[in-house]
């Protein structure tokens, strides 16, 4: 696994624990895989089987340009999607500042539940 991999797994792993605290975040959109992955883990990853969380993605342009993260949420339904989408922006943003400076973060209301 290269450092960019991991530095990339870990902003993957922040994101995703910044965003689901939110308020009126009922959980980040899973991915098709996880719709059809067994609830039941018959044992640990594979070596190399890491991969970005559910509803986070991560990615740079070029080797050396800004991180551009995106965020696919589903809000609870007692609350405004624009109001929580926004407050997941800056709460992403706000964490990665010292560890990704120049973020651009894209929030994405997926559904409402």
């Amino acid at each position: 696994m290269t450092a960019a991999a991991t530095g990339r797994d870990a902003l993957a792993g922040t994101v995703a624990r910044v965003a689901a605290d939110v308020p009126g975040v009922a959980f980040l959109r899973p991915g098709l895989a996880d719709l059809f992955r067994s609830s039941v883990r018959t044992g640990p990853p594979a070596a190399g089987g890491r991969r970005q969380p559910a509803g986070v993605r991560v990615s740079r342009a070029s080797g050396s340009g800004p991180w551009e993260v995106d965020v696919q949420i589903v809000v609870r339904r007692d609350h405004r999607a624009l109001t929580v989408a926004r407050a997941v922006r800056d709460a992403v943003t706000g964490a990665l500042a010292g560890k990704a400076p120049g973020v651009q973060v894209t929030v994405t209301v997926a559904n409402a539940v």
